[in-house]
């Protein structure tokens, strides 16, 4: 990996670096913090800013949280435990008053006090959309921030929610892979039928499947624009990978027909974020992006150090 004022450069020529954070519409993270928050990210240099979605968090949870202990920054080969663990299983860290304010309306928001910076999902809950109208969400949001919002999608994980949103959990797989199909489809322009709700003259988002399940690396390589796993070590990733260019063959399709992001929580010690980050490089990843658990006291001083640990800062912003 190259860090010589051109940021991080990979196998693959240049990675772009995003940050994972949210907005939940707090007092503290209001609006004026979230422009501010958006034109650090990208003076500091970095590329985009992904944001998780859920609709509801709950006290209790039976559902299990699925992802992966997050890989050492200085020994990517080394997981560290999750930092809420409950009778030995993992459980989703949220605030007692945790919300997060609607993923669209956001990436409008921060595009629109940022002049190159991307905003992505991270992911967005694809079950629990009517896929006409998701198909034309995006196409508005695509428009209104530039080209510059990326898609990243999931099943979900948590049987609660999705209780309360009235879907049915169990067949979240099934539903995810048919609207996939469908968005793909609708932004074709065939939509199968004589209908026309569509904008036109739109360049679609770029669709990622997010996840590590043998489905979601299969989707990512058959139908969707990327594949955006999270929390991997390397040889993880460098497996997941192999999958996914093995899907492209039957697919007929190449590996520069995808764009591949390595997701991480940062565990560690900032100035040995290069070390993981690297790997990933190496292995010929497109993006990297990283959560850094930031405060609104100290997210500016984050960013600067990551950037001065990643070398973006000598880029032109």
């Amino acid at each position: 990996m190259s860090t010589n004022g051109a940021g991080v450069v990979g196998s693959r020529g240049r990675v772009q670096i995003g940050l994972v954070d949210l907005f939940d519409g707090s007092r503290k993270r209001n609006l004026g913090f979230m422009a501010e928050f958006a034109r650090t990210a990208e003076n500091s240099g970095f590329d985009g800013i992904w944001m998780p979605e859920h609709v509801l968090f709950f006290d209790e949870y039976d559902s299990v949280y699925p992802y992966p202990e997050a890989p050492l920054a200085a020994d990517p080969d080394v997981k560290e435990q999750h930092n809420k663990v409950v009778d030995g299983k993992a459980r989703v860290e949220s605030a007692p008053e945790q919300g997060l304010l609607d993923m669209f309306q956001t990436a409008i928001e921060v595009c629109a006090a940022t002049t190159r910076l991307r905003f992505g999902s991270s992911v967005l809950l694809l079950p629990l959309r009517n896929p006409r109208l998701l198909a034309r969400e995006a196409l508005t949001v695509a428009e209104l921030t530039g080209g510059r919002f990326d898609l990243g999608v999931g099943l979900g994980w948590s049987a609660e929610e999705f209780a309360a949103c009235e879907s049915d959990f169990t067949v979240r797989g099934k539903r995810s892979e048919r609207l996939i199909n469908e968005l793909a489809t609708a932004w074709s322009g065939d939509q199968g039928d004589r209908s026309r709700s569509l904008p036109t003259g739109i360049t679609p988002p770029r669709m990622l499947v997010g996840g590590h399940s043998k489905a979601a690396v299969r989707r990512a390589g058959t139908i969707a624009d990327g594949w955006y796993p999270w929390n991997l070590t390397p040889a993880e990733f460098e497996e997941g990978l192999a999958s996914l260019e093995r899907h492209l063959a039957t697919a007929g399709r190449t590996r520069d027909d995808v764009h591949v992001i390595a997701g991480f929580r940062a565990v560690g010690e900032i100035a040995d974020l290069s070390h993981i980050v690297a790997r990933y490089a190496e292995l010929g990843v497109d993006g990297v992006n990283i959560s850094l658990r930031m405060t609104e006291d100290n997210y500016a001083q984050v960013m600067s150090e990551v950037a001065d640990a990643l070398g973006l800062a000598g880029l032109d912003t």
